[in-house]
């Protein structure tokens, strides 16, 4: 292979010009910037080189003058810099290159930027006279191993054979502008991207053309646009999501996005799933039983925005630790678009009144697992300044946490949803059986008559477990009676919700919200004075320090009713069709690891979004993300692990697995 590719020339600002494409290899005004926006930054990989658990393996197309890759290591770099190398993932960067330039030409191609010379001079060190077969480079001390085929891409692809640990987990799809280089940009070569993608992998590429996301979209990969500053206005990013490596259980149905969506339910999840959809150009239709919105668990007048974060890692906390900081984020972007609801942000105190707790709090302050911004221990005098009150013992704080008064945001939501256009909402509506028709629309039965759906959400809540095939899921109801209090003094300096075997608010509009009770399959919704006393005799028993609250201070109760799940998880998807799973699975009673590539069979266009029990606040956000992926056909943020967690098919898998249900 040439040593000196002639197609090349040097323009007036010493950028390079490819004569063979007709077309530049950078953009001398943005080509550091748009390179970053476009690869770096859509992969995201300057967050993902601070988790040093996931080595990151990247694959190009086309290595050209090899800017991407020499800001790839310069992020590297000052990565190792800032937090010292075994805090810093390792980088393999393996690339394609079918007409190499020369030593001379990449130094003189890259001159325009000093600031990453060094690493050019070492890579160069290594580069070959001739270019041809493929060669390794080593820098940074072994930290980033760059690997260069000098072939076709689809050719060069296609020698790597990669075991499933070493395959490819983000992707630069660069190269000449598919019209000026059309033969690199064939289905061919998307096929083996596939094939050596890893489960998750990112992918970001400069060209939005259709053709592009039509070849993505079929090897797998679930594309969106995104828009960026600069000369390039949009851009793609994808994920391969729809690998089946033996699970088919665990592929969500890709279809082409929603036009409309129908949603049954009022509360805080139909809320933000409504406002997202309409962010995203759904018509949203919703239906709520009640005379108007937040009438269920959503009508307290405050709730706690609260996670349940264990003291150790696992998957439960895992998952409310990423709803609450994307709950933050939705609602004070929310609140910084104008629409108001009353809340603070002042953080959850979970209370060490027990000598077990204390035990356990003991044990977290020896030895922490999460951050103190996610979680932290305090004493009795620093649990006492943060809830502005006195306390005889300290607990652990959740800093990012707070309450809010739920009715308020779900009106906020469902008007700025409003706002956007195309939202209808249609009160006093209870739907009570589902039919399927013919052409895979939804028929739904409802006190006003029938309503045809052509994508259904249920979003119900506790009632969501009445309605066929929903009932199949072992969501369960919960009732919770809530006490609203007014306190003439003592507490109300309260600064932060306590909670302890039930949970105390600060005051919104002079009164404080304290429960709740807790009783399993009872959807009785009238208030129990008996209810009362068991809310006020738990603060007694759990924060003695602080006056006895008399049963007259009880100026009004709310029963209402929680959607509970086995595992504790919200459960975000489409309805399985679980009557079909015990046949195509049943082998995993025998080996859970039993590979099964047959797609999970799904009714087409029904959506459950429920089970979010007493932290919908915290995890709405979230879930109502995940479901708008599906719906959409946009990449999924969570991993496949967490995307299983949440779905409505893990149960009859589970039940599969442990022999309870046979095939």
């Amino acid at each position: 292979m040439t040593t000196d590719n002639t197609n090349i020339s040097f323009q007036a600002d010493g950028s390079p010009y490819s004569e063979q494409f007709d077309d530049i290899y950078f953009d001398t005004e943005s080509g550091c910037q748009q390179s970053e926006q476009v690869f770096i930054n859509g992969n995201e990989i300057s967050q993902r080189l601070t988790d040093k658990k996931i080595p990151i393996h990247i694959g190009e197309t086309g290595f050209g003058t090899g800017l991407n890759f020499f800001l790839t290591a310069q992020k590297l770099e000052q990565a190792i810099e800032a937090h010292g190398p075994e805090q810093v993932a390792d980088v393999t960067f393996t690339t394609v290159e079918k007409y190499p330039l020369s030593k001379a030409q990449i130094a003189q191609s890259l001159t325009m930027w000093p600031e990453i010379q060094h690493l050019v001079e070492q890579t160069l060190l290594q580069y070959p006279d001739s270019p041809d077969g493929k060669c390794n480079i080593s820098l940074l001390n072994g930290k980033l191993i760059l690997c260069i085929i000098f072939d076709d891409a689809t050719q060069g692809f296609a020698s790597l054979k990669l075991a499933q640990k070493q395959k490819i987990n983000a992707w630069y799809l660069d190269g000449f502008s598919p019209s000026q280089n059309a033969d690199m940009w064939s289905a061919d070569l998307f096929e083996q991207i596939a094939q050596l993608s890893a489960d998750d992998a990112t992918l970001a590429t400069f060209t939005v053309a259709g053709f592009v996301r039509r070849h993505l979209t079929n090897a797998g990969f679930r594309v969106e646009k995104k828009a960026t500053v600069g000369k390039k206005r949009q851009t793609l990013v994808a994920k391969y999501q729809q690998a089946a490596n033996g699970k088919g259980y665990l592929l969500r149905p890709s279809a082409p996005k929603v036009q409309h969506v129908t949603i049954i339910g009022g509360g805080i999840a139909s809320a933000c799933l409504t406002y997202m959809l309409a962010k995203q150009g759904v018509k949203v239709t919703l239906l709520c039983k009640d005379e108007t919105i937040a009438q269920g668990a959503s009508s307290n007048a405050i709730g706690a925005l609260y996670p349940l974060i264990h003291l150790q890692q696992d998957e439960i906390s895992h998952f409310y630790v990423e709803a609450l900081q994307t709950a933050r984020t939705f609602y004070d972007q929310l609140l910084a678009d104008g629409y108001y609801f009353s809340h603070d942000w002042s953080g959850i105190l979970e209370s060490s009144f027990s000598d077990a707790l204390k035990k356990r709090q003991a044990k977290f302050a020896q030895s922490p697992v999460w951050s103190a911004d996610i979680i932290e221990s305090l004493n009795a005098d620093q649990a006492s300044n943060k809830a502005g009150i006195k306390l005889n013992n300290g607990g652990m704080f959740i800093p990012q946490a707070g309450w809010i008064a739920p009715a308020e945001l779900v009106n906020s939501l469902i008007r700025a949803a409003s706002d956007i256009g195309q939202v209808k909402v249609k009160t006093n509506t209870k739907v009570t059986e589902l039919s399927q028709l013919e052409d895979n629309r939804w028929q739904l039965t409802t006190g006003k008559g029938n309503i045809t759906a052509s994508s259904l959400v249920v979003c119900a809540g506790a009632d969501s477990d009445l309605i066929a095939p929903l009932s199949e899921l072992p969501t369960y109801p919960v009732r919770g009676q809530v006490s609203q209090v007014e306190l003439a003094n003592g507490d109300k300096d309260l600064s932060t919700v306590i909670c302890h075997k039930g949970y105390m608010t600060p005051a919104n509009n002079g009164q404080y919200c304290i429960g709740a009770t807790f009783d399993k399959h009872d959807r009785d919704l009238a208030t129990r004075q008996a209810d009362d006393s068991y809310n006020l005799s738990m603060v007694k028993q759990s924060l003695p320090e602080l006056p006895d609250i008399p049963p007259q201070q009880v100026v009004e109760s709310k029963a209402r009713l929680r959607a509970m799940t086995p595992d504790h998880l919200p459960v975000a998807g489409p309805m399985p069709k679980t009557a079909l799973y015990p046949n195509l699975y049943g082998k995993l009673a025998k080996d859970k690891n039993w590979k099964i590539d047959t797609p999970a069979p799904y009714y087409e266009n029904l959506y459950v979004l429920g089970g979010l029990g007493a932290r919908g606040l915290c995890s709405a956000p979230l879930v109502s993300e995940l479901l708008v992926a599906d719906l959409c056909n946009l990449p999924y943020r969570l991993p496949s692990k967490m995307r299983f967690n949440l779905a409505p098919n893990r149960f009859i898998l589970k039940d599969i697995i442990k022999g309870k249900v046979k095939s």
